[in-house]
């Protein structure tokens, strides 16, 4: 099955953009977009979250443990760089990434085939009961912590694309203009956008939920730091090491300013600087400046989540 899906849009005024403030905890919306209640245990606290609705949950910065269906992760909740929304996902069910495009009403056709065709994904699909494949402008997302800065959706799964979009443009006589806009949908939603827009076929998306054992874990890699020969960037490392360990084991307030001294990105530049302890003299295999760099890419992984699985 192949459908493209266009829309054509007129836009004249500005868009804008809303920003979060800071505190020692985040509220995270937890859905449950499947048509039966399920159960899911935060740190000991039982939630019951209804078919097709979720519930909000107040998460303290630090280390936290979901139980559902009889297993358990792991997890931290922090600070992020740009703070941003998104859900957990205890079902680890389907949600679709659609990408809609919205142009000026002069835009030739051939033009906007171009611009979507670059949107276009095949995507596995049972359609009429017979695995198959789907071509549209999607992504399928069933992450556990769907984190907002990872996918950069336009409108979530609780909100309606607009019927046109309008902004301010100084446009030439017969210039034409797009952008691009993600909205996600809970599965059962996409596919009854699909059937309003003339789709006749059964459609369903492969669910295949992973044990949490298996969902990928956020590491700080082994470091073994008697291997680095530079004596003041051995110790550096070692304090840095122990402010890690230390802060997991930290919640609220008490997290947030301990994660300022790692890893934020001035404490990141302040990292970096302390290379300079350690010169070709005392660490011609520069082994300070490898372990350093392991280090810090572990944490700039982790950088623009405020919510990601550990062991």
């Amino acid at each position: 099955m192949n459908k493209k899906i266009k829309y054509i849009v007129l836009l004249t005024c500005s868009l804008t953009l809303v920003g979060c403030s800071e505190s020692s905890s985040i509220e995270r919306w937890i859905d449950n977009p499947t048509a039966n209640e399920i159960k899911v245990i935060i740190d000991g606290d039982e939630l019951t979250i209804p078919a097709k609705s979720g519930v909000n949950y107040t998460f303290s910065y630090g280390k936290h443990t979901m139980s559902y269906n009889n297993d358990s992760l792991n997890f931290i909740v922090k600070p992020a760089k740009f703070s941003d929304s998104g859900f957990i996902n205890p079902t680890q069910s389907n949600y679709l990434l659609y990408t809609i495009i919205y142009a000026t009403s002069n835009m030739d056709e051939n033009e906007y085939n171009k611009v979507l065709e670059k949107e276009l994904n095949r995507i596995p699909a049972m359609i009429n009961g017979e695995e198959s494949e789907i071509e549209l402008p999607v992504k399928i997302v069933n992450d556990v912590f769907i984190e907002r800065s990872n996918y950069h959706w336009s409108y979530s799964f609780d909100q309606s694309f607009p019927e046109e979009i309008t902004q301010d443009l100084n446009l030439k006589k017969h210039q034409s203009y797009y952008e691009r806009f993600k909205k996600l949908y809970r599965e059962s939603d996409f596919i009854e956008h699909l059937k309003q827009d003339g789709v006749k076929e059964e459609i369903s998306f492969p669910y295949h939920p992973k044990k949490f054992i298996d969902i990928v874990q956020y590491v700080i890699p082994n470091i073994d730091v008697d291997n680095i020969k530079c004596e003041e960037g051995r110790q550096y490392m070692k304090n840095l090491l122990n402010d890690w360990n230390q802060l997991i084991t930290l919640k609220g307030d008490a997290f947030e300013k301990s994660f300022k001294k790692i890893g934020t990105d001035d404490a990141i530049i302040q990292s970096y600087a302390s290379e300079k302890k350690c010169t070709k003299d005392n660490d011609p295999d520069q082994s300070y400046h490898k372990t350093l760099g392991q280090f810090l890419d572990a944490l700039r992984n982790a950088r623009d989540v405020n919510f990601y699985v550990i062991k």
